[in-house]
């Protein structure tokens, strides 16, 4: 009985386990290459580290206070207002930079590590506005409602809500730093260099992975480390007991407090405002700044990538819902979304060399993240879902299949929809696995927009990212209406 109970187990961990071990294949196939004698290359290591950590300081500053002033208040337009302050996450950090510089030229003279470190804070405070958020709502009411009757705000927020909220702030401050150690296209924009410039531009003159390992290894080496530290208050966040009134009450807003919270709305206007001026002072249009082709095949990549992930996810990860290896996948799953997307796209670029040449298709480069993601988004809904009800569900002999359709799925319908968004956001954003991965006169929309934005006229500049902000959101919306449907037909 033991042994039929154990096989029963390893059955229903396999195939997740199985999917997380393939999307570590270029890694593996990286460090193989790694000769034991090379010197590494640290030195760009800890300038980088220096942007990082300011830049994930901002974010989690800005973020976190955002999340608590939208976790214990109300205001008329909330939900609009939050997702305001969290889609600039959809886009990135140079992004949202070129069009702010489009509004007033005094910025762009800006240059250095310190200014991209305020502008990446700004972008990625949305990371750790989810995750305080979230913790948000699992602090017990009792104890948030007795400190909102005996103390001051200022008080009330010092000693009892922060330290509440802590590990979720130093979760989000690791993980911003873990996505920032990618950023290649900010040091690029204010002129300076971080370990990913020094390797996409390395690859990119050489093609040897011999080249860049020396600069790849000591990166792996800090997203590991960093993500084994981010994993334990991310995994609470995760795991949060659901049991008694959780959440903060929240309460109505004074006009001050309203203000703040719809900055965000002002900070993401601004840049779209620039490019949209930008695009007008340029009087009537001449020839298309950008193709058809390249538009479908933007946004066609980022909603298959999407919907490829989550489906694959789904399939692996149900079976193993319940397991007591959850927390370990979720750890796993964070490590390999930590890595650089361009790290993953030299590695199958190595897989492909060692093949006699074979030429991988930017989707599978993007695939490991995509699966990570969603697994995170997997186990983070499902914790969600109430056990009595899925054991309801088993007493009234309803087959696995229609448990899952009728019963646990649609409660889960948020969580993979924001999965499959984000993965077509991430995925469409990209521009390193594009400039390493794409084929001879191919072209991504993003990847256009960052070779305008150095010497093409601000009038074509700011009609093409008119265009990638529209193909933005259609890759999001097509991305997210295959779990919204699934929920629409679960009867």
């Amino acid at each position: 009985m033991n042994r039929t109970v154990r096989f029963h187990a390893f059955s229903t961990v396999l195939p997740l386990a199985v999917v997380l071990l393939l999307a570590i294949v270029p890694l593996v196939f990286l460090l193989a290459h790694s000769d034991a004698t090379v010197t590494l290359e640290w030195a760009s290591l800890w300038r980088t580290l220096a942007f990082t950590c300011g830049g994930a300081f901002v974010g989690t500053m800005i973020g976190g206070a955002l999340a608590v002033g939208f976790g214990t208040h109300l205001m008329p337009g909330q939900r609009w207002l939050l997702a305001a302050a969290i889609a600039p996450i959809a886009a990135p950090p140079g992004f949202w930079w070129i069009g702010a510089t489009r509004l007033t030229t005094a910025l762009g003279s800006a240059s250095g590590p310190a200014p991209a470190a305020i502008v990446a804070g700004l972008a990625l405070a949305p990371v750790t506005l989810v995750l305080v958020l979230a913790a948000l709502r699992q602090v017990p009411s009792n104890i948030y409602e007795a400190a909102r009757l005996t103390l001051w705000p200022l008080t009330r927020i010092r000693a009892i809500l922060l330290p509440l909220i802590m590990p979720s702030l130093l979760g989000g401050f690791l993980l911003t730093v873990i996505l920032l150690l990618g950023e290649s296209e900010l040091p690029f924009l204010f002129g300076f260099r971080t370990v990913m410039t020094d390797v996409v531009t390395t690859f990119s003159q050489t093609f040897d992975v011999r080249q860049v390992m020396p600069l790849i290894v000591p990166l792996l080496l800090t997203i590991t480390a960093l993500g084994i530290a981010a994993g334990r208050p991310i995994l609470r966040t995760v795991f949060a007991s659901s049991r008694g009134a959780q959440g903060v009450n929240p309460t109505s807003t004074s006009s001050l407090a309203r203000v703040a919270l719809a900055l965000p709305v002002a900070a993401m206007a601004g840049p779209i405002l620039g490019y949209t001026l930008a695009a007008v002072r340029g009087g009537a249009p001449g020839r298309t700044v950008v193709d058809t082709t390249t538009i479908f095949a933007s946004i066609a990549e980022a909603v298959v990538c999407a919907w490829f992930t989550v489906a694959l996810v789904l399939l692996t990860a149900y079976p193993a819902r319940r397991s007591r290896a959850a927390p370990i996948f979720v750890w796993a799953s964070l490590l390999v979304f930590c890595v650089p997307a361009g790290i993953y796209a030299i590695g199958w670029l190595a897989v492909g060399q060692s093949l006699g040449g074979y030429a991988v298709h930017p989707l599978i480069a993007h695939a490991p993240r995509g699966v990570a993601l969603a697994v995170l988004a997997f186990f983070l809904g499902y914790a969600r879902v109430p056990r009595s009800l899925e054991d309801a569900g088993a007493l009234a002999w309803a087959s696995r299949v229609r448990q899952a359709h009728v019963i646990v799925l649609p409660l889960m319908v948020g969580s993979l929809a924001a999965a499959a968004a984000l993965v077509a956001a991430l995925t469409y954003a990209d521009r390193d696995v594009a400039s390493l991965l794409l084929a001879p006169g191919a072209s991504r929309l993003t990847l256009n927009l960052y070779l305008a934005s150095a010497n093409a006229p601000s009038a074509t500049l700011g009609r093409l990212a008119l265009v990638v902000l529209g193909g933005a959101a259609a890759s999001l919306g097509l991305a997210a209406a295959a779990p919204a449907i699934l929920w629409w037909r679960r009867g």
